[in-house]
């Protein structure tokens, strides 16, 4: 056999057992199993906490609420005319927060409030909201002082706390032709609140002393006391004063020790302006006059009814909002006047009073209320 013929019978049962069309398909190796991978969840992004509402500038007021709601500056204004002084960040800290409570169209207020190391906190509500940021002013100035407020509140009663005045003088208001503006006494406000204030009289008390010459024999002192009404340019007045006893000089050893006592109503038109203010008064004076009787027998007391007509003027020295400094002269002229005399025949008169009595004065005023 050839060298072919047996190469030929050695490759016959190979190509027999291979696939036909071709070689034999190799199919991939699969690569071997790895650990297992995990997934694991991405973390979601922290929230962040919500922005701060409106800060006042002076960063003593926080203020959270709604566009329709006043801003923080008018909050704070409303505490600065409450407490007459423009409100320091030292002096309180405040939060604020308003809510609408619903369909009612309303809101509510949560306030917490610390001043001076007190700590306030309260809710209202309202159906308005700048009722709540008044109530919010007013809160927070009692909290800083209340002295003050209650003294600011009775100076500007009936004004809007969140109204600042302006610094300009409001223009006036042109009358209509033929009518003619309000008459404005005092020279301040034409309104009619401004004008029942400036009619309202002020009390005063006064506790004076001064030296008297004429009513009783030689000078003695003069003690008084006066209470009465003041307007801008009027004050009536009564006064109680008391003239010291003095002794006459003797007259056939007799001498007679008199004392009186007097009661004045008067009234006075008042000039000046500013803190100097000069009375001139005119009064009538009732009272009584006793004299007692020494070194002559059977001497014995006496009294008699004192009437005078009186005109004095003073002058008045303002030194703060309620205490001013006084002062004065007044002449009596006696209507009706006891004498005393001796019983004898002739009666030696010890003492008469003069045809006029002078009294000069100085006393410390206090004034109440308005004027």
């Amino acid at each position: 056999m050839s060298v072919s013929a047996l190469l030929v019978a050695l490759l016959l049962p190979a190509l027999a057992g291979a696939p036909r069309g071709g070689l034999a398909a190799f199919e991939p190796v699969p690569e071997p199993p790895g650990p297992a991978a995990r997934v694991e969840p991405v973390p979601e992004p922290p929230e962040l906490p919500e922005p701060p509402g409106p800060i006042d500038p002076a960063g003593a007021i926080r203020w959270q609420a709604p566009v329709a709601c006043p801003a923080a500056p008018e909050v704070r204004r409303g505490v600065e005319r409450r407490l007459g002084r423009t409100l320091a960040e030292r002096d309180a800290e405040v939060d604020a927060r308003v809510e609408p409570t619903g369909s009612d169209g309303g809101f509510r207020l949560v306030l917490r409030t610390t001043a001076a190391g007190v700590v306030d906190e309260r809710t209202l509500e309202a159906v308005d909201c700048r009722v709540l940021a008044d109530a919010t002013a007013l809160v927070v100035a009692l909290a800083i002082d209340p002295v003050a407020v209650a003294e600011v509140m009775i100076a500007t009663a009936g004004d809007d706390p969140l109204e600042v005045p302006s610094a300009e003088p409001p223009a006036p208001t042109p009358a209509r032709r033929g009518q003619s503006q309000p008459a404005r006494p005092d020279g301040g406000d034409a309104s009619g609140a401004g004008l029942a204030r400036s009619r309202r009289p002020g009390g005063l008390l006064r506790a004076g002393a001064g030296v008297g010459l004429g009513a009783l024999p030689g000078v003695t002192g003069v003690p008084s006391l006066a209470a009465g009404l003041r307007w801008r340019r009027a004050r009536l007045e009564l006064e109680g004063a008391y003239w010291i006893p003095r002794v006459s000089e003797p007259i056939d050893g007799g001498r007679v020790v008199v004392q009186l006592g007097t009661a004045t109503a008067r009234g006075c038109g008042q000039l000046g302006r500013d803190r100097l203010e000069a009375p001139l008064c005119g009064g009538l004076q009732v009272g009584g006059m006793r004299g007692e009787g020494r070194g002559a027998p059977e001497a014995r007391a006496a009294q008699g009814p004192w009437v005078a007509l009186e005109a004095g003027m003073g002058l008045s020295w303002r030194l703060g909002p309620r205490w001013a400094l006084a002062g004065g002269f007044t002449a009596a002229i006696p209507v009706y006047a006891p004498a005393f005399e001796l019983v004898d025949d002739p009666p030696p008169r010890l003492f008469e009073p003069s045809a006029v009595a002078g009294r000069v004065w100085l006393g410390v005023e206090l004034r109440l209320g308005a004027s």
